[in-house]
């Protein structure tokens, strides 16, 4: 039994500096490979609730009962996360080339993924509701306005901010609040 414990001495005193170089080395990369992983988690919110999708808000057999049979689906995009929120949009046209005017029923949803972008949603859809040209919506979501400048009506619903217009696409500023009223009740459940 000497004898082994001798010549395992001897060993850790000949290998002795591989040993800790190698044990340094190993350090070293799971030290590396702790940050990587913790600075991956840390710099991306964490999806707490899922965000809306706008083609699920708005089909198109629903989009078909207000603009008709011949409704195009166009400009469709899947929900893209940006800091706390994710924005999702899709829009339809009437497809009846034939009136020289397209009619557009499009839709942008913004999404607040976790509390801080519920929040920030709530924050920026007060902060940016301009002061003229507006008319307040009552019974929509927890708050709804129809910008008269720009045709679209705004709506607060839980988690979500969605923005609607419907009406002429090539004069938004001609859509009317009870056509987007109409769009929003297809929309907002």
């Amino acid at each position: 039994m000497n004898q082994h414990i001798q010549t395992t001495k001897e060993y850790i005193k000949k290998y002795k500096i591989e040993f800790i170089i190698g044990l340094a080395v190993f350090v070293v990369v799971a030290a590396a490979t702790a940050g990587i992983v913790y600075a991956a988690r840390s710099s991306t919110p964490k999806v707490v609730y899922q965000p809306a999708k706008a083609c699920e808000l708005l089909t198109l057999t629903e989009a078909k009962e207000l603009l008709g049979e011949r409704t195009l689906a166009s400009g469709a995009k899947a929900p893209s996360v940006s800091g706390h929120v994710a924005t999702s949009s899709c829009g339809y046209t009437d497809g009846n080339p034939d009136t020289g005017n397209l009619v557009v029923a499009a839709i942008t949803v913004r999404s607040g993924i976790d509390d801080k972008g519920v929040q920030q949603n709530e924050t920026e859809f007060s902060d940016g509701k301009p002061t003229d040209g507006i008319d307040d919506v009552k019974d929509l979501g927890s708050a709804a306005y129809f910008n008269q400048r720009n045709g679209q009506l705004n709506v607060l619903d839980g988690r979500d901010w969605i923005v609607l217009s419907y009406g002429p696409g090539a004069s938004p500023e001609a859509n009317v609040l009870d056509q987007a009223i109409l769009l929003a009740k297809k929309v907002v459940r």
